[in-house]
């Protein structure tokens, strides 16, 4: 019986020991939750910084892909430039050989004398009848043409020498630089 006034002594301790044993189950689940929240927050920063830094990482990418782009747009354009110019220069001295030769011819052709002859059959390949014979022209037409056929034929030369060059320059960038 002992129990029985035990308990009834004590009756108010019984709803205490229940509210007692409910905020101890409360609080360790409180502090379960806290945990879970602190390491999910910890997580989520993790997250955002690694984020963040994936956002970094792609700006500076990119910015260093255009930079190389735009210096290999320069190389390029360098290249291009020069194979132009050489182009330019050779075929600009080709033109001024081939004047240089006609002129030449021309005067020695006008110093010779027996070039000029009504004969037929002239002993010379130069004379005025050859000349119209081959040409339809006197012998400076003929010059005149043959200079004109020779600037037109080094200049489409000069002209497929500059673009095969330009098409031979790499577009892509070169890797290293």
């Amino acid at each position: 019986m002992i129990e029985a006034s035990l308990l009834r002594r004590f009756w108010w301790a019984i709803p205490m020991v229940g509210l007692l044993s409910a905020a101890v189950i409360l609080s360790l689940k409180l502090e379960a939750r806290t945990a879970d929240r602190d390491q999910w927050r910890t997580t989520a920063k993790a997250e955002k910084s690694a984020h963040d830094q994936t956002v970094a990482n792609y700006r500076a990418a990119s910015a260093k892909a255009q930079r190389e782009a735009e210096a290999n747009v320069e190389r390029v354009r360098a290249e291009q430039a020069q194979i132009t110019e050489r182009t330019k220069n050779d075929y600009q001295a080709r033109l001024a050989d081939v004047d240089a030769r006609y002129e030449r011819v021309r005067v020695q052709l006008a110093a010779r004398t027996d070039l000029r002859s009504s004969d037929p059959a002239p002993v010379s390949v130069a004379s005025d009848a050859t000349c119209r014979a081959y040409a339809g022209t006197d012998c400076d037409g003929l010059l005149a043409t043959l200079r004109i056929a020779e600037r037109q034929a080094w200049n489409l030369v000069a002209l497929r020498k500059w673009v095969a060059d330009q098409a031979a320059v790499k577009v892509e960038p070169v890797p290293g630089n």
